[in-house]
């Protein structure tokens, strides 16, 4: 099957003939992929998400910050050195 050989710039009318020759099946994933939310949108809903869960709660000091993840890293030192036993 020969490849097809695409110019700079697609026009819409392009990208429609395109779509024309797509199957029905491969046409609807091209319909649910321009419904999708776009990664910005999902990044928006995340951040909306956790503000709403911390709400009246007082950030995390950079001290406080540093402790949890050091807390973290030492855990995962005692996991990965009883593995190793």
């Amino acid at each position: 099957m020969a490849q097809r050989q695409f110019e700079d710039e697609t026009t819409f009318e392009q990208v429609l003939r395109l779509v024309d020759e797509l199957t029905p099946q491969q046409r609807e994933v091209v319909r649910l992929k321009l419904d999708d939310k776009t990664w910005g949108d999902e990044w928006r809903d995340l951040c909306s998400e956790v503000d709403e869960r911390n709400k009246g709660q007082t950030p995390l000091s950079e001290e406080e910050i540093v402790a949890e993840i050091k807390a973290i890293r030492k855990e995962l030192k005692a996991k990965r050195a009883e593995g190793s036993n």
